[in-house]
């Protein structure tokens, strides 16, 4: 079993710089019985589903890699009936959870839920932060819009007199109050800066506190003049949620290493109280009688804490937002490289099993939001449109190489003999060398929202996503002018070139198509795998990831960024 690294850079100018490009480009569930209680296990786990046979239909599209049932897990905090109340951005919507079976219902209306908190008088209230909108469910169960903030509304937290204050976070850095009961607009508290918060809570003293993100402080704020007071500090942490339990004791958890810890607020201190089983968490709660729970952003589960270094599944972990899939060799043996936004990991390409996990944490870590990965010689190049970067990243020592951020949300990127070629959301092919990235030239300008990239005897391939064709852009290794190659198709998206045909994932049509290059027929592969359509716009927390493909040995691999699954096809 691989081990996990994180890699940490200089967090606070990456915040910056990526939150500018937010701003900039804003434009029913299984029940399962609890599994048995856990202890810690290795780093670097995935889901492999291992019953083959199973497809989403009879068509071929194996369910290779299972998704978390609830894609990515956020916020949550325990309901006046007993029951779990908890967010998901990935899967646009919130949950409520029996922690006992870890039966699911889906609260109807809810958007992608990343905090949500109770008012006394029994309504809840979300923080959608992908459309800076709060939302609130009546005790009726009826969800409406109870305001609209800035995009980045991330923390919220309700004092028992039932003040409601939001905190913004990647996005915007400001802590709010609001009166959704009245004509009052919001009030800006203060602008936190580097001390933005995530996770907040109010102590049994009244005042208001939070987790630094990007400085690893425990906060307390003043809710009437907004200044703060820094109550414990963890030199390196990543603090992504401040709690407290039924005696009053404030604790943290630290995002980068997936613990958590009880702050002594007298003299700052920090206290190990569990650990969890990877990083890249998100939030966790305290029930009346202080039983722990945590969520998990890069790995999807929904677990309760029973001791140190034990916990009980209730709902289980998975994919989240897989779109890129490629195949490697390493020493000797091939590997499944699956990019999941939050996670770069590995499979065997037989078994499904996993093999390690490089874990992320959003805006903070060099693994960033990868979407798309493709090999490069011995090293990978990866893409993200959401945070503005093409990547070259070492398979072997698990850490980036270079960071290439000067072009306009490059969608996918493959290698093309020494250099990379990319496509931009805005609708250009572009080529660079990696010794001169400031020196790209265009191949193609004008496509709809191209993705895929397929490259074979000197002819490049690009699918248009939202236009509907595949195109040639490219012959002898010379650019052209667009040359038709297949049109009228829904959401083409991923491509591969083997034995003469050019393979595409139809991402509207939920199939696989081979086209013979020399004949032009067409011949549908596989069909029933679920996947996202679209615009690309950061407002749609369900459509960031787009499905790439990978030819190995006999069997299409294709990420499945609709359902979170990974799809087997055999040819």
């Amino acid at each position: 079993m691989g081990e996990t690294k994180q890699v940490t850079v200089n967090r606070w100018p990456t915040l910056l710089a990526t939150a500018s490009l937010f701003m900039l480009t804003s434009c029913g569930s299984p029940k399962s019985d609890p599994p048995p209680e856990a202890t810690r296990p290795e780093a670097g786990v995935g889901a492999a589903k291992s019953d083959r046979g199973a497809t989403d239909g009879d068509s071929g599209a194996h369910v290779f890699i299972e998704a978390s049932p609830l894609r990515g897990t956020n916020g949550a905090v325990w309901g006046p009936d007993g029951r779990i109340y908890l967010g998901s951005v990935w899967h646009d919507g919130a949950f409520i959870v029996d922690p006992e079976t870890g039966e699911m219902e889906q609260i109807e209306g809810a958007k992608g839920t990343d905090d949500l908190a109770f008012h006394p008088d029994g309504r809840l209230f979300f923080n959608w932060i992908a459309t800076g909108e709060v939302g609130v469910m009546d005790t009726d169960g009826n969800v409406t819009v109870a305001d609209t903030l800035k995009m980045g509304n991330d923390g919220i937290a309700i004092s028992k007199e039932g003040r409601i204050f939001i905190s913004g976070q990647f996005m915007d850095s400001h802590l709010y109050e609001i009166y959704p009961d009245d004509d009052r607009p919001p009030r800006v508290v203060t602008d936190e800066g580097e001390r933005m918060s995530n996770g907040m809570a109010f102590g049994p003293d009244g005042k208001l506190y939070g987790s630094s993100w990007a400085t690893g402080e425990a906060i307390q704020i003043d809710t009437e003049n907004g200044a703060t007071v820094m109550v414990g500090k963890k030199e390196g942490a990543i603090l992504s949620a401040a709690k407290f339990n039924s005696k009053g004791e404030l604790h943290v958890m630290d995002e980068s290493l997936g613990v958590i810890y009880k702050v002594n607020r007298d003299d700052g201190s920090f206290e190990l109280v569990a650990t969890t089983p990877y990083p890249a968490t998100d939030n966790f709660f305290f029930s009346p009688d202080d039983r722990l729970f945590n969520t998990s952003a890069g790995d999807g589960y929904l677990h309760e804490i029973t001791g140190k270094d034990t916990y009980r599944v209730v709902i289980p972990g998975g994919l989240g937002l897989p779109g890129g899939v490629t195949v490697i060799e390493e020493d000797g043996d091939s590997t499944l490289v699956v990019v999941d936004a939050f996670a770069i990991r590995k499979f065997n390409p037989d078994t499904a099993e996993p093999i390690s996990a490089v874990r992320g944490i959003t805006m903070a870590t060099d693994v960033g939001w990868m979407l798309t990965v493709h090999p490069y010689g011995d090293q990978l190049v990866t893409s993200s449109w959401t945070e503005n970067f093409v990547k070259l990243w070492d398979p072997k020592t698990d850490s980036m190489v270079a960071n290439f951020d000067q072009f306009a949300q490059p969608t996918n990127a493959i290698a093309l003999e020494d250099d990379i070629v990319f496509t931009e959301r805005g609708g250009a092919v572009k080529r660079f060398s990696p010794d001169a990235p400031d020196d790209a030239t265009t191949i193609a300008d004008g496509l709809e929202q191209p993705f895929g990239l397929a490259h074979a005897d000197g002819a490049l391939y690009v699918s248009e996503d939202t236009g509907g064709r595949v195109v040639q852009v490219m012959n002898s290794n010379e650019a052209i002018p667009p040359k038709v190659i297949k049109q009228g198709l829904s959401s083409p998206q991923g491509l591969a070139v083997a034995d003469g045909r050019l393979y595409v994932v139809e991402a509207g049509k939920g199939r696989l198509l081979a086209i013979t290059l020399s004949t032009g027929e067409t011949e549908t592969v596989a069909e029933g795998m679920t996947l996202s359509t679209g615009t690309l716009d950061m407002t749609d927390s369900r459509n960031w990831a787009r499905s790439d493909i990978v030819i190995h040995d006999g069997a299409a691999y294709v990420g499945g960024a609709g359902s979170g699954a990974v799809y087997k096809i055999d040819l």
